[in-house]
């Protein structure tokens, strides 16, 4: 009997659901309320009435069994702060009793030893915890809340009760003094680490402004660079240039998102409304599944992506076999089918220096 590697298999699958229109894989933003207050933070918002709008455990556990009647085999619960829903050990053991693959976003700070034996008991395939500091005084300074100490704590303590676990860098202009100290501190956890390659514009009712708190091209080529060094064994691109090419995908087309957002997955933020992926505008596109029921909302989402158009720009830029456009990325511009040319500047900026730097090596 013949074997096929996993990555294999996996690339396989996604891509048959991919022609098939099946939701293999959604992410449930549970709510926009967090413990910490991360200021660079897309959908963090203050106002504690907002728990009156919030799903409720039984909306959450509806939509979850429509997805899993529509083929859905992965989830991802975030926030917001996930495990601050009233109803998250609910929508977590729902998943896990359904054997859906679930990985759990979280910051840290919930993860006592109760929680952690939770998890023991009934594993999640990941949890992904969230680093925003080296010390005090930078955890402060990035999301004004002290709790450096409790999270590294609740890191060892998930470390050693065996759970599979990654750590997630986000590089802002607030963590800018401690960046390589903060990547240097989670290397010596020896555990997965991703660190997050571009910042994503807040939503409007969080009042954050991405100019505030976007860093230079310098410092992110700098993160990059420090970013081989420490994690060359545990961090690749490799998987990723893997699928792309397994997919045989054209570069670049008229119409049609590159991505499998909104073609084998799908996210519903916090209110109820579904994206193909968290951050993605709802101008551009977007599906009501609590007033029209899921499969509708995702047969709009997923014809949405499928036919928008790509814009004419893309087709003559310099980058266009690099760059695949993501209207995450051109919010102000995507709902008119325009890139956003701060964006594509940066874009260029940094693929030039790379090029000069492989050049010289």
């Amino acid at each position: 009997m013949d074997k096929l590697p996993y990555r294999e298999f996996l690339a396989m699958i996604l891509e048959k659901t991919r022609e098939a229109d099946i939701p293999y894989s959604g992410a449930f933003e549970l709510t926009p309320l967090c413990n910490l207050d991360c200021k660079m933070c897309y959908v963090h918002l203050q106002d504690p009435s907002v728990k009156h709008q919030m799903l409720s455990g039984e909306q959450w556990i509806s939509l979850i069994q429509q997805a899993i009647d529509a083929g859905m085999m992965e989830a991802l619960l975030t926030g917001g702060e996930a495990m601050t829903h009233p109803a998250f050990w609910d929508i977590y053991m729902y998943l896990i009793n359904h054997g859906i693959t679930t990985r759990v976003k979280t910051n840290g700070i919930l993860l006592n030893e109760e929680a952690i034996k939770k998890f023991q008991e009934y594993p999640p395939f990941k949890l992904d915890i969230s680093l925003y500091g080296c010390d005090s005084e930078s955890y402060v300074a990035v999301t004004g809340v002290d709790a450096y100490e409790q999270v590294v704590r609740h890191i060892r303590i998930a470390i050693d009760a065996g759970l599979h676990i990654q750590i997630m860098i986000t590089p802002s202009s607030y963590m800018s003094p401690w960046t390589e100290r903060v990547m240097e501190l989670a290397r010596s956890f020896y555990v997965s680490v991703l660190v997050n390659d571009t910042l994503i514009e807040p939503n409007v009712n969080t009042g954050r402004h991405k100019a505030d708190f976007d860093i230079s091209l310098e410092e992110d080529l700098r993160i990059k660079e420090r970013r081989k060094e420490l994690f060359s064994a545990g961090y690749s691109t490799g998987d990723h240039e893997f699928f792309m090419k397994r997919r045989n995908r054209p570069m670049l087309s008229d119409k049609g998102l590159y991505c499998d957002a909104g073609r084998t997955g799908f996210a519903i933020n916090w209110d109820g409304v579904m994206v193909p992926c968290l951050s993605f505008p709802r101008d551009v596109v977007c599906g009501y599944p609590l007033r029209d029921g899921f499969p509708q909302a995702w047969g709009e989402v997923n014809e949405g992506v499928k036919n928008y158009e790509v814009p004419k720009a893309c087709h003559s830029c310099e980058l266009n076999t690099h760059c695949h456009y993501c209207p995450m990325h051109h919010q102000k511009m995507a709902a008119q089918h325009l890139c956003d040319p701060d964006y594509c500047n940066f874009l260029k900026g940094r693929y030039k220096a790379v090029k000069k730097t492989r050049n010289e090596e």
